[in-house]
């Protein structure tokens, strides 16, 4: 048996923006959640509608205006929340960065975004706002550091200031739905930045749609493991603010925090990517605390193994176990019913929402049938039009009849069931953070002792795919992967896109025109893994 949702109550008026949303709730259950974490803080509707609208008058007593972009590196918090909405409040587009990035990271994003204020802080070793000082003095871009927390540094603002500073700043028209609200870049690129604008209305359909398909009302708490700088996790939040439910955000993952979670902070409904669950169960921090509240664990990011999302099941007293699709360029796209058997909900993502179209083509651009595996495209309201000045990654990425091309391998099933088998792209997703191997590869490539190295994706039953190096020494010289890391960790390269293992070939793999067959490594480390070599 499974928890009803909640008891009767008069539906979800239909808003025009999750901003109208947040004004709607926020006189309605003024002292309702909003947002909820355990050590960062939590806000009412109220005080989140205030925060918002008190930092979005900061920002516009500080010389930003409609359209100007303000980034932010910060961990799933309550701070995180009001910056995205009081970006819709002032008309400022909000461009996320990835919490894991450090500065070499973060450079070619800032020179691509070139966001006039960013919101940062410091995380363990991490300074933030150090680390965008540097970039501000490169870059030119960035007038304004809001740290949130700590001390900042002369010239820089303290997050509380600014609020105050809002209190009695200049009042902000609210953007339009169709306004730009979001600069959002695929996890997959850093040196060429691949990025998606999007406006009010789409995330606002997303969450209507999205919140619909779970049955999401006011009572219902939602938690959100990936983290809200990426597309999964505010989608997710939107769903939540769309029903006036509470946002309960984990600010940084570990299996630990993960089940304190789930057991403590008693939410109804859980967004996880596979990672989380894989290490969660491996940690075995689940046995000793069931939780009990949970209605429904949706995953999403990469392909989630039907045997963990099972084992997951399993430890949900009264839950079930789910999945999703989305990307970037489309945010949510499908999703499982929660009344489906555990064989489609755990080997499938689902079916489409509304209003998005979906269709399997083979390499040769017929479109095959039912069962039959190929690309899936998408195309419909939410799949992006173009990247925002990319005009090479516009030329690769749709077909003539408009099509979006998601690199994922698919077939569909007679009820409309997507299951994903793969990925055409050469992108290593660890863990649903997807890394392009090229930029990785090119610094490895300057290496002292490297002629020629590769990346290829090698299989882990926690993250999916860890990162595993072939390189070409020159004669006579040795390598170890921990001389490799400390190489990288001189250039200020993010350990999340470090080399797990190294690979000594005399020579790679080659096709006639020049170019490393990454299929024979692929095969090379996976026949590795499997003889426990």
């Amino acid at each position: 048996m499974h928890p009803q949702t909640q008891n009767a109550q008069t539906p979800t008026p239909a808003f025009e923006s999750l901003l109208e949303a947040l004004i709607y709730w926020a006189e309605v259950q003024p002292d309702a959640l909003a947002v909820e974490t355990d050590d960062h803080g939590a806000l009412t509707y109220a005080e989140l509608l205030e925060t918002a609208q008190n930092l979005a008058s900061g920002f516009l007593s500080r010389g930003l205006k409609p359209g100007d972009r303000v980034a932010i590196q910060l961990p799933s918090s309550p701070e995180f929340v009001a910056a995205y909405f009081a970006c819709q409040i002032s008309g400022c587009v909000l461009t996320t960065f990835h919490m894991p990035y450090r500065q070499e990271e973060l450079r070619p994003l800032v020179n691509f975004g070139k966001p006039k204020a960013v919101l940062t802080t410091q995380v363990g070793k991490y300074d933030g706002p150090a680390t965008m000082e540097r970039l501000a003095q490169e870059t030119g871009f960035l007038d304004h550091i809001i740290v949130v927390g700590g001390t900042p540094a002369k010239g820089q603002i303290a997050f509380c200031d600014l609020l105050d500073e809002g209190k009695t700043g200049p009042s902000a028209n609210p953007a339009l739905p169709n306004a730009e609200t979001t600069l959002c870049f695929t996890s997959g690129t850093s040196s060429a930045p691949k990025a998606v604008c999007r406006k009010q209305d789409v995330w606002t359909e997303v969450s209507r749609l999205f919140s619909g398909m779970l049955s999401l009302t006011s009572e219902d708490r939602v938690m959100i493991a990936p983290p809200l700088s990426h597309v999964f996790g505010l989608s997710c939040a939107g769903n939540a603010i769309y029903v006036g439910a509470t946002i309960v955000p984990i600010p940084m993952f570990s299996p630990e925090t993960y089940v304190k979670y789930l057991t403590e902070l008693a939410p109804t409904v859980v967004y996880s990517a596979p990672a989380h669950l894989a290490a969660t169960l491996k940690s075995g921090a689940l046995e000793r605390t069931p939780p009990v509240s949970v209605r429904d664990v949706i995953v999403g990011g990469s392909i989630c193994p039907p045997k963990i999302a099972a084992e997951f099941e399993a430890h949900l007293p009264n839950g079930r176990v789910g999945n999703l699709f989305g990307m970037t360029e489309m945010s949510l796209a499908t999703q499982t019913d929660p009344t489906d058997p555990p064989e489609i909900r755990h080997a499938t993502v689902g079916k489409l929402a509304k209003c998005l179209n979906v269709r399997i083509v083979a390499a040769d651009g017929s479109i095959l049938p039912v069962g039959e595996e190929g690309e899936m495209q998408l195309s419909g309201y939410s799949v992006l039009t173009e990247y925002y000045e990319n005009p090479v990654a516009n030329e690769s990425s749709f077909t003539e009849d408009g099509w979006f091309k998601t690199g994922d391998l698919a077939t569909l099933d007679e009820a409309g069931n997507i299951m994903i088998t793969g990925r055409s792209k050469d992108i290593i997703n660890r863990g649903s953070i997807k890394i392009n191997p090229s930029d990785i590869e090119s610094l490895i490539d300057a290496h002292p002792l490297v002629v020629q190295s590769a990346l290829v994706p090698m299989p882990d039953p926690v993250l999916g795919e860890r990162i595993c190096a072939y390189a070409v020494l020159k004669p006579g010289e040795t390598l170890e992967l921990p001389e490799l890391c400390a190489f990288l960790d001189e250039l200020k390269i993010a350990k999340m896109r470090w080399p797990e293992r190294l690979e000594i070939l005399d020579e790679m793999p080659m096709t006639p025109t020049r170019k490393i067959i990454k299929p024979v490594l692929v095969a090379d480390i996976n026949k590795k893994i499997e003889d426990g070599v």
